[in-house]
């Protein structure tokens, strides 16, 4: 008599627009009077301001017992394709306009994830966020002024709102993951587009 072991295949996505703390709205645009004092644009480094999103995530995981996740080369290539791919297209969602969601640009970077947990086979994990160069905008006599953000601010409210939704927390603070990639891409308008991939 032979066991047949049943497998359950876990796939998982989740997505979140920020700005500032908040989880689903666009920056803030106001109207005034006099012209508000600005700091320049930001000079962000795009791998500078992944590496800080990963050691944020980490924190969060030590902070509940879990092992960090290590650094995925391959997953980063992956997710930054997708961040590109959404800035260059202007959608925002896990599935591309073909509908393809992640699992798809898994398998066409050549990348496998299985992690088995007992008789569950999970095939990794991905959360989206939408975040900006700016936090508001101030229009005086028809001449916008930017509240520009820096790099570090941009990582923490990107982190902030993915750990304040149910679905990415759940996926950041997954026990069985130990890697992930994040791809960062800003397109012209400064939008900040951001895909991490889990395995």
């Amino acid at each position: 008599m032979t066991k047949r072991l049943h497998q359950t295949i876990t796939i998982i996505t989740a997505l979140v627009v920020i700005t500032g703390l908040c989880s689903c709205a666009s920056p803030v645009k106001r109207t005034g009077q006099e012209a508000p004092r600005t700091r320049p644009k930001p000079k962000v480094i795009v791998v500078d301001l992944e590496r800080k999103m990963h050691v944020l995530i980490n924190e969060e995981r030590r902070k509940q017992g879990l092992q960090l996740l290590e650094w995925n080369n391959a997953l980063v290539r992956i997710a930054g394709s997708h961040s590109r791919d959404m800035a260059k297209r202007n959608y925002f969602d896990h599935y591309s306009p073909e509908g393809r969601d992640f699992s798809y640009r898994y398998r066409q970077e050549g990348f496998a994830c299985a992690v088995r947990e007992g008789k569950t086979i999970h095939m990794g994990a991905e959360n989206i966020a939408l975040n900006h160069l700016y936090g508001s905008v101030t229009t005086v006599n028809n001449v916008a002024f930017y509240d520009w953000n820096s790099g570090d601010r941009i990582a923490e409210t990107t982190v902030q709102g993915w750990m304040k939704s149910p679905g990415h927390r759940k996926n950041i603070l997954t026990p069985y993951f130990k890697s992930e990639g994040i791809g960062v891409v800003i397109s012209p308008d400064d939008k900040v587009y951001v895909t991490q991939n889990f395995c």
